[in-house]
């Protein structure tokens, strides 16, 4: 199945800029991806390039990618999914909606491993940015905003600073919710395409901060995923009653011990305590699982772009997982079919494993 995707640049008038480079209202960018259930793709004629994703600024993305180390030979030969061509549904039915949040620093689309997953399981996934945090962000006028001065600055034990970000991203997010809700109502092309009772959210590293904080906000988020999300920043929360099904998927880094390894102590001890938080006093249904192979970029596409061909096929057996997960995840929580994640969790466990709050494997 072919996706269709739709690139669009919504101005929030209510919010005014947040770093020193904004002079303007909140500019928020996002990538609507959805299936063509239809067949009008054919042959794989409009298929683009994974660096075509970032038109009509190609050049300036390749020179940042490029800058920080990744294997532009590899970016060159990943092909996608994806069409850019005008969407036009001939058979007009809702579809589920996912949410999708970033990583700090990392573009909304570089998680297309997962989101044409999802969107082949006839999801609509809605990518959206955050401007001048990543490390770059394209709009469809051609414009190209680079990642602020000020956020190459912020350390990692400033939380007050983090959740600022956080606060910006989750207002961002319900602007665009709001925003679906009028294209469902008045734009002629998707009209009535998206089944807001059914709406999803994913966030990875902060995003999955986000991603918790907005479901304990925001009742029309009815499902969340958390990809290795920035437990950190929860030790301190409080974590609200919430019935929400959740999913955490963490990297093989779970626990105190290996995580102390790979970060600083204070964040490995507040990740833990964040994490035991989340897990104690979340009241709807829950499921954390440690995922064997994936380290904390594994859940992006970024470990694609830099890796031999052994650890790319190593890479795409993780993406598999999650991908297998994120779905059966989604099937049965948010669209109510059947037992698909229970079952499979109960008989698949070898790529990974069930963990408690404290990141250990529960045998």
């Amino acid at each position: 199945m072919g996706v269709f995707r739709r690139v669009e640049i919504l101005t929030d008038y209510t919010s005014k800029g947040t770093f020193l480079e904004e002079s303007e209202p909140r500019k928020i960018v996002i990538s609507l991806y959805y299936p063509d259930t239809d067949g009008l793709l054919e042959n794989n004629e409009s298929e683009i390039k994974y660096m075509d994703l970032f038109r009509p600024c190609e050049q300036q993305a390749r020179a940042i990618l490029q800058d920080i180390g990744m294997n532009m030979d590899l970016i060159d030969g990943l092909s996608t999914l994806i069409s850019e061509r005008t969407f036009q549904q001939k058979s007009k039915r809702p579809y589920p909606v996912i949410i999708y949040s970033p990583a700090l620093g990392l573009d909304r689309d570089m998680y297309i491993y997962n989101i044409q997953a999802l969107v082949k399981q006839e999801f609509i996934v809605v990518t959206v940015s955050a401007a001048y945090e990543a490390m770059f962000t394209v709009c469809p006028s051609g414009e190209f905003i680079n990642q602020s001065e000020v956020m190459r600055t912020i350390q990692a034990t400033d939380y007050s600073e983090l959740h600022h970000l956080i606060s910006i991203r989750k207002k961002d997010i319900q602007y665009v919710l709001n925003y679906l809700y009028d294209l469902n109502a008045k734009d002629k092309d998707m009209m009535g395409s998206f089944d807001m009772d059914k709406v999803g959210i994913i966030g990875h590293s902060i995003g999955g901060a986000t991603a918790v904080d907005l479901t304990m906000e925001d009742d029309r988020i009815k499902a969340a995923v958390l990809l290795d999300a920035s437990m950190h920043l929860y030790f301190e929360n409080e974590v609200k009653n919430n019935t929400v099904p959740l999913l955490v998927l963490r990297q093989k880094a779970s626990a105190l011990e290996s995580l102390s390894n790979i970060l600083q102590e204070k964040i490995a001890n507040d990740f833990i305590k964040g994490q035991e938080k989340l897990y104690r006093n979340w009241n709807g249904y829950k499921s954390f699982l440690k995922i064997r192979s994936a380290t904390h970029m594994s859940f992006s596409d970024m470990p694609l772009f830099e890796e031999d061909e052994i650890l790319y096929q190593r890479t795409c057996g993780t993406h598999n997982q999650i991908n297998e997960l994120v779905a059966k995840f989604f099937q049965e929580h948010l669209l109510d079919q059947g037992d698909a994640y229970s079952t499979f969790i109960s008989h698949n466990q070898s790529d990974f494993c069930v963990i408690n709050g404290s990141g250990d494997e529960i045998l």
